[in-house]
């Protein structure tokens, strides 16, 4: 595999700017940042490119999960919240 560069981030944040609602397309796109960026930290690559990919992955991550209620009280607690 090539090495990372400014142009595969680049185009990973255009991808993730067009795609971050639709939850399929994000988790797909979740899996391949986690490639990147494992990539990316075994490769030594430069630490403001590890944290791009970083704040990509937490915002997937997200994204994925916005739907599931994290209130315990709530009667939908770890479900789909009717309530947000």
């Amino acid at each position: 595999m090539n090495p990372i560069n400014e142009a595969d981030i680049a185009g990973l944040e255009a991808e993730f700017a067009a795609n971050r609602r639709e939850k399929m397309l994000a988790r797909a796109l979740l899996e391949r940042v986690a490639e990147v960026l494992s990539l990316a930290e075994a490769e030594s690559a430069d630490a403001s490119i590890i944290d791009r990919l970083d704040l990509m992955q937490i915002a997937l991550t997200e994204a994925v999960k916005e739907n599931v209620c994290t209130n315990t009280k709530c009667p939908h607690y770890n479900k789909k919240c009717r309530m947000r």
